[in-house]
């Protein structure tokens, strides 16, 4: 009888547990340990009485690619098929992106119209960037910084503003800071491929697919741009978590903290918890990497300080609803680029978004939730040291609001909640970092696969399939 256990409760961890199951039936017992006192990790919804939904984390999903394909797949298999929420290319939400950039709300373009045109805050029609993009030169790097990159292929303004406001939006991060090739691969790959991403973009070769099915078909005929649940995203590992509970020989613990890994003879590993020891054959690591160092031996000193050195930040975030529709404009949110002085990342028009979340047989309302932090997390701090009270942080977000967004009314439901190193900065040098580590698990002969946010990608959609390929690359050996 083969045992499993999966460190870590959040969207990776329940994905690992539900794939083991799947594809591994030599697991006979799974057991996933959970150190806080709930499952979902970063996912986290809150629904209030009267129907209004707050995300505190990850709010929708896209659905292109393997990865979004794959977690299509995974709603169907755990029915949730007649919860989805789609946001069509059509919808204002999906076409609609703005900046707050030199003290005003600037809309991007979303058509060929706004590419040809000198539209704020750029100060040149953006059509000229993209038209030279070919003829820039290849990098001489392995690994550059994403700044460094689109400066070389787009030029220094479109990177100040442009990418510098996407990187706080998705990473919360510094782009001079961030790698390209762990950040955006595809981009990273269509530069030493073709020379171009242009090029690449045109007239590369996007390679034999395999035809969708079920929900993935559904959303590429219908043209979603992303997707939620009825209940909020929190549904997804819910369900997951359900789906993993509902299975003989699995036990789902919370209050559960791995406290140390010990490698044992004939390849197995002992995992001990707050209350118990385990002899597990195969560890799955679904935590933040510097949490997996804390409990490996000191004698794996060289691991151990590799996973230590990558760094996370934290984000806070602030849900606010107001009486009536007090948006000026109908859109996904807008961001900042890092040059607008102050801790806000950005604000997601929620409302707009996704309306179906909104109060149930109420009067139109608006729901906002203002990002803070990041790298720029010490700029929440007080003289103390100390992050501000939970109403100082609405205070701020509320400020920011009236700001940007022009709304002067006061929220009437509001909450803050930080998001402690909740994403992890892949730095320049952060595949060849990979390797390695990876290679000193292989070399001790560890029982131990990585999965999560501080590997391969961030995202929900990342996160469930790269667990799904961890666990198949196990089938295959």
């Amino acid at each position: 009888m083969a045992t499993a256990v999966v460190i870590g409760g959040g969207a990776s961890g329940l994905a690992s547990a539900y794939y083991i199951q799947k594809f591994l039936p030599q697991f006979t017992k799974v057991i996933v340990l959970e150190g806080s006192n709930r499952l979902g990790g970063w996912v986290n919804t809150t629904q209030n009485p009267d129907g209004s939904i707050f995300e505190h984390g990850p709010r929708s999903l896209r659905p292109v690619g393997e990865q979004g394909s794959n977690t299509l797949q995974l709603a169907e298999e755990l029915g949730l098929e007649r919860d989805i929420l789609p946001i069509f290319r059509s919808d204002a939400a999906a076409k609609n992106r703005y900046l707050y950039a030199k003290g005003k709300l600037c809309a991007l373009p979303n058509s060929l119209m706004g590419v040809v045109r000198t539209i704020p805050p750029f100060s040149k029609p953006l059509i000229r960037s993209f038209a030279l993009e070919p003829l820039r030169r290849r990098s001489k790097t392995p690994d550059e910084t994403i700044h460094s990159f689109f400066s070389r292929r787009l030029g220094g303004e479109f990177a100040d503003i442009a990418i510098d406001a996407m990187c706080r939006g998705i990473f919360a991060g510094d782009c001079r800071k961030l790698s390209i090739e762990a950040c955006f691969p595809p981009l990273h790959e269509m530069e030493k491929s073709h020379g171009s991403i242009v090029t690449a973009a045109l007239f590369g070769s996007k390679g034999a697919k395999p035809a969708p099915s079920g929900l993935a078909k559904k959303a590429a005929e219908e043209k979603w741009a992303s997707w939620s649940l009825a209940r909020g995203l929190q549904q997804l590992t819910d369900a997951m978590a359900d789906a993993v509970m509902s299975r003989p020989g699995v036990e789902v613990r919370t209050d559960s903290r791995c406290i140390k890994l010990e490698p044992k003879e004939n390849d197995k590993m002992l995992v001990q918890t707050n209350s118990d020891s385990i002899t597990a054959d195969l560890v799955v690591s679904a935590v933040y990497s510097k949490d997996l160092a804390s409990v490996l031996p000191n004698a794996m000193s060289d691991l151990k300080e590799d996973l230590s050195s990558l760094p996370a930040v934290s984000v806070v975030t602030v849900n606010l609803e107001y009486k009536d529709n007090v948006l000026p404009v109908k859109g996904f949110g807008h961001l900042l680029p890092s040059s607008e002085s102050g801790p806000i990342l950005g604000i997601v028009y929620d409302s707009c978004t996704f309306p179906e979340h909104n109060r149930r047989g109420a009067p139109d309302s608006t729901r906002i939730t203002v990002m803070l932090g990041g790298s720029w997390f010490n700029r929440l701090l007080g003289r103390d040291g100390e992050l501000p009270s939970g109403q100082e942080l609405v205070w701020l977000a509320t400020e920011a609001a009236a700001k940007h967004l022009d709304i002067k009314a006061h929220p009437i439901r509001s909450q803050a909640m930080l998001q402690k190193e909740c994403i992890p900065q892949y730095r320049v040098g952060h595949a060849s970092w990979l390797r390695g580590v990876e290679e000193k698990i292989s070399s001790a002969r560890l029982p131990l696969k990585l999965v999560g946010s501080s590997y391969r990608g961030p995202a929900i959609n990342d996160c469930i399939n790269n667990a799904r390929k961890a666990v198949l690359s196990l089938k295959q050996s």
